[in-house]
This record gives structure tokens, C-alpha cells and sequence, in this order.
């Protein structure tokens, strides 16, 4: 149960902290890549009220159905789920003002294809918001399977990432190194 409530605490200050970088308003339309328990994707959808709208995507089955149960018991009708495949983020033909993610990129096995993928997804000046960590030896055990030996373990060297999505057309806007709890965060433009 702490730990439950620190993560709320993290998560809460972190979305606080992405409404203010990314200047997020109501009517926005924001797609959140791995939104595991969803707790990003229900702040993000009261930030961009009832004229905006969020798409929470998932590569686990049981946490879209969780994300869904929270917004249903909240009554929330502007956030929206899917599950997301290796290779598809399974995002709808929309474009969106900001497509983000934390902590997930690090897993990624085929990056430029993503990034492909969220460059066509992005409507003209659209934000990729990137939080992510630098590897952490501790978490070596943990290293996702199959990704790129560049990325140094479980996390990712921030020259790394930055220079993985600059390959894909975007244009770096804005780096914060501590971001939160010993995270960067990466903000590129579509150009």
C-alpha cells in the first residue's frame, strides 16, 4: 500500500509537471504509448476537458481492461483505450496535438518503425514527449529481451534516444534532464 501511494504521488507530480512543459489546453488531442495503469491517461483527460480527448494505449491486455474499468467508475467519456501490438501502436486515423509515453521506449525492439509510425499520427508542430531513463545496473536482471545493444541495458542513453528520434524527422525542443524521480524527458517537434 506505500508503494501504491508513492506511485500515485510520482505520477501525479509527473502529469503536473507535462501539463506545464508541454503547455497542454483544453481541446488537445493526446495519445499516451504504454499507459500501464492508466493513472497519466485519466489526469491527462481532465487537463484537456471535454473539447479535447485521450487515447491510452497498452501492450497488456489486463491493463487496458483496468484502464477501462477506472473509466467507467469515474465516468470519464473523453479517454479512450486500445491494445497496442510490438510493431503497431494501434493509434486512430487521427492526428493528435501530443503522442507521449514514460518509462516505455527503453523497450522498444524496432524504434524508427515507431517513430515512423507516431511522426504519422501527429498533426503539423506535433510533440513526441519521451520520459525515460538512463540504464541502471541494478536493473540488468530486467533488460528487455531483443532490444537494441545501443541502449545499455534496462533504460536508455538519453544520446541514444535523442538521436534515434532525429533520424525520424523530429526536431529536439527540449531536454530536462531531472525530469522526476531520476528521469529525463525528451520533447521533439514534427517538422
Amino acid at each position: 500500500m506505500i508503494f501504491s501511494s508513492f506511485d500515485i504521488i510520482v505520477r501525479n507530480t509527473e502529469a503536473k509537471k507535462l501539463v506545464r512543459l508541454l503547455n497542454i489546453q483544453s481541446g488537445f488531442n493526446i495519445a499516451e504509448i504504454g499507459a500501464g495503469k492508466g493513472r497519466l491517461s485519466l489526469y491527462l483527460a481532465k487537463a484537456v476537458g471535454l473539447m479535447g480527448s485521450v487515447f491510452a494505449t497498452e501492450f497488456d491486455e489486463k491493463k487496458v481492461k483496468k484502464i477501462k474499468y477506472k473509466i467507467q467508475k469515474a465516468n470519464i467519456v473523453n479517454l479512450q483505450t486500445a491494445l497496442a501490438g510490438s510493431a503497431n501502436p494501434n493509434l486512430p486515423d487521427k492526428l493528435f496535438d501530443i503522442i507521449l509515453m514514460s518509462k516505455v521506449y527503453h523497450h522498444f525492439t524496432n524504434a524508427p518503425i515507431q517513430n515512423l509510425e507516431f511522426y504519422r499520427h501527429l498533426k503539423p508542430q506535433g510533440r513526441l514527449a519521451i520520459i525515460d531513463f538512463e540504464p541502471r545496473w541494478y536493473l540488468k536482471l530486467s533488460t528487455p529481451k531483443n532490444i537494441p545493444k545501443s541502449y545499455g541495458g534496462h533504460g536508455i542513453h538519453k544520446n541514444v534516444l535523442i538521436n534515434e528520434v532525429l533520424h525520424s524527422g523530429f526536431k529536439l525542443e527540449v531536454f530536462v534532464e531531472n525530469f522526476s524521480g531520476g528521469m529525463y524527458c525528451a520533447v521533439f517537434t514534427k517538422v
